[in-house]
């Protein structure tokens, strides 16, 4: 593969001007999709969530801890579910502000659906699933297995 595939006339058919832009958006194309996955970029790009909200995971001896930033997303927006072992966020973020100081009127939308999926580990019980938010902020707690923790065991002398 070329590193400058529209500098390569003929190679795709077509060698005017129109066909080596279009050429370069194809490869730009693909270097995103391979890069970041598939995305819609037309609707993502304006939505503060181009590439996903900031996900932040941690585990302690009994559960998981999934916490997401939403900002001015509202908690009907969001759909949250477990599928086999991927938990998967998707949601949509809609804002209207509008503001007028006599005759200048400044007017801002933002629209954008996200998704985020994690795979789960085994140990995690999908069935015990808590989710809250809160300013802002999504915590999904999911319970671990009760095989899948810790048992201490006292060592005796003797």
């Amino acid at each position: 593969m070329s590193l400058v595939p529209w500098r390569q006339r003929g190679e795709r058919g077509g060698s005017g001007a129109m066909d080596s832009i279009t050429r370069f958006r194809d490869e730009m194309d693909d270097v995103f999709s391979r890069f970041f996955g598939p995305m819609d970029f037309g609707r993502s790009m304006t939505s503060g969530f181009a590439f996903g909200p900031r996900m932040d995971l941690t585990e302690s001896d009994k559960s998981m801890k999934v916490t997401v930033e939403l900002p001015g997303v509202s908690p009907e927006d969001i759909d949250l579910n477990v599928t086999g072992n991927t938990l998967s966020i998707k949601g949509e973020k809609k804002g209207d502000r509008e503001e007028k100081e006599g005759e200048v009127q400044y007017v801002e939308r933002q629209y954008g659906c996200f998704q985020r999926s994690i795979q789960l580990p085994a140990t995690v019980d999908a069935n015990s699933v808590e989710a809250n938010f809160k300013n802002g902020i999504l915590t999904v707690t999911l319970a671990k297995k009760p095989e899948a923790i810790a048992k201490r065991i006292a060592v005796k002398a003797g």
